[in-house]
């Protein structure tokens, strides 16, 4: 029995809650009811967490749930008094050791670059060597590994050479990526994203402005920094002042003469194109207004679709993997204003089509009743604790009454004092307990009703899709997750069969009202609308 409540997080950082299957495991058992165990035994406070705000607040959760904790390496015992303000100092130092640990990994790192070896990870065009101290013992038996040179890899180092070459002749990222698609040649590392392995031109980008090609070695120029809402690391910049620079003549793969002429090749390009084609806020008007942008799939890859040639208006969205790397067939491609109009009328059409009205009524009232049934079943559930709850809050209500008394005759007392804030923590756990026991209230509605209301809907969202187009990008976002584009040859032409759905409310954006049609539909469904029969044609005449 009571293996079956045995929970680990092997491999898991314990600075984020995200990812802690276990733990939130443990935690989804502690509020069933009648909850299957009262403490939860850990080795160390630190296999709790590492992040002091995640860890408190875990600790608050099983409170009010009535689940002790107990930290078998110091003791702890979240029932004693003063349990809070120990466990916060271990709390503290647990934190405190990562981010110790984080300052001695990046000072050695540090000493290793200054030493002239690699700090870490790999780079193409040189394989890493490790050097063994033959006097000192390492693990397994072997000699120590006091640091890891790199050595260039002449293969590699002849399409690095090249990919200079091309860029200073005047081919673009693009060109270079899909030529050496073309012939096979592999590319440095599988993609995070994505099926296919290619050379991409952000890849050849970063290779074309990477100084340890020319002899010089940057280490520095970026800090790893956890987000603590997602719970994953990301890449931030730091100050160039902060930039460490070693000279590494042994490494130079590319001479002076080529680094320099990719530099003004480089410079060239930006001067005719960058101002046009930066991204964030820096984008035009023009751009910013792009109705599906992030929203659309190539069919055959799955690559985001996305513009590949030109200017808004005349821009045109097409595969990326097939434009940019050459590893993708659809070459289908579109203009944005033939794509737009043709996929607003399709919605416009899906959303006040008759023909789909009773499917969407019916599917209303099938999740309302299962998500209201799941409701009541725990509430009931919840339900049958009352008696019990009710009978343990009017002793401690007493206790209460009693332990005021005694403080008011005799003074101020830690262990009358500590006394009654457990006795009241535990009322008031108890009287959400019993408040949340109540079964969900809703409002019966006829059918000509939740027809009435979805042809408003789908008419407000039609009105809004033809309305100022900031407002529908805006909206669009919350409401479609991804349309899939596949390329189709017809005796017309190539077009693009479109598959998707979207959903009739806007998600968090909407008001809830719990006493209206809407509100519930928001809470109590997922009503999405599938698209059907929607087809788009590059050569559409667009209306002006």
């Amino acid at each position: 029995m009571l293996d079956d409540f045995i929970r680990a997080d092997s491999g898991i950082t314990g600075q984020s809650m995200v990812g802690r299957d276990g733990l939130n495991d443990l935690i989804r058992l502690a509020k069933t009811a009648p909850r299957p165990f009262d403490i939860i035994l850990i080795d160390d406070s630190s296999r709790l967490g590492r992040y002091l705000p995640d860890v408190l607040k875990v600790t608050d959760v099983l409170d009010n749930y009535g689940v002790s904790l107990y930290f078998a390496a110091q003791g702890l015992d979240s029932r004693q008094p003063g349990f809070r303000q120990i466990f916060t100092l271990h709390g503290m130092m647990n934190e405190q050791y990562v981010f110790g640990l984080r300052d001695k990994v990046h000072r050695g790192q540090r000493g290793r670059v200054l030493n002239g070896y690699v700090p870490g990870g790999k780079c193409y065009g040189y394989r890493n060597v490790p050097v063994e101290d033959p006097n000192r013992r390492g693990e397994y038996g072997r000699p120590a590994v006091i640091g890891v040179l790199q050595q260039i890899i002449p293969e590699e180092k002849a399409v690095i050479v090249r990919i200079f070459e091309m860029y200073a002749a005047g081919a673009s990222y693009a060109d270079i990526a899909k030529t050496l698609n073309a012939e096979g040649i592999l590319s440095p590392q599988a993609p995070h994203k994505g099926k296919i392995r290619a050379w991409c031109p952000s890849a050849i980008r970063e290779m074309l402005l990477n100084e340890k090609y020319r002899g010089v070695v940057v280490w520095n120029r970026t800090q790893t920094v956890r987000n603590r809402e997602t719970g994953k690391t990301e890449q931030r910049p730091r100050l160039e002042s902060e930039w460490v620079r070693v000279e590494v003549p042994e490494l130079r793969i590319v001479s002076h003469e080529l680094w320099q002429a990719a530099r003004e090749q480089n410079r060239r390009v930006r001067e005719k194109y960058g101002p046009k084609r930066l991204g964030g806020m820096n984008r035009t008007k023009t751009s910013r207004l792009y109705l599906f942008s992030s929203l659309l799939e190539c069919g055959l890859c799955s690559a985001n679709i996305v513009i590949v040639s030109g200017q808004a208006p005349n821009a045109r969205y097409g595969c990326p993997n097939h434009r940019r790397r050459g590893v993708c067939k659809n070459s289908v491609t579109i203009p944005q204003r033939k794509l737009e109009q043709q996929l607003l009328a399709a919605l416009s059409a899906n959303l006040l089509d008759p023909r789909l009205e009773e499917e969407r009524v019916q599917s209303f009232r099938t999740q309302l009743k299962a998500t209201l049934d799941t409701d009541t079943r725990r509430a009931r559930e919840a339900a049958s604790q009352d008696s019990h709850l009710k009978d343990e809050h009017a002793t401690l209500k007493k206790e209460q009454h009693n332990l005021v008394d005694a403080i008011a005759k005799h003074g101020f007392s830690p262990a009358l004092s500590a006394r009654l804030a457990s006795v009241e923590a535990r009322i008031v756990q108890i009287e959400r307990l019993r408040n949340a026991g109540s079964a969900p209230k809703v409002p019966v509605f006829t059918i000509e009703e939740i027809r009435e209301f979805f042809e408003r809907k789908s008419q407000e969202f039609v009105k809004i899709l033809a309305g100022d187009p900031a407002i529908a990008r805006e909206q669009l976002r919350k409401r479609i997750t991804k349309l899939v584009l596949t390329p189709k040859q017809t005796p017309d032409g190539s077009v693009f069969e479109v598959t998707g759905d979207v959903s009739l409310f806007q998600g968090n954006g909407d008001v809830m009202l719990t006493n209206s049609l809407e509100g519930i539909a928001q809470h109590y469904t997922a009503l999405r609308i599938s698209l059907a029969a929607v087809v788009l044609d590059p050569s559409f005449r667009v209306s002006e």
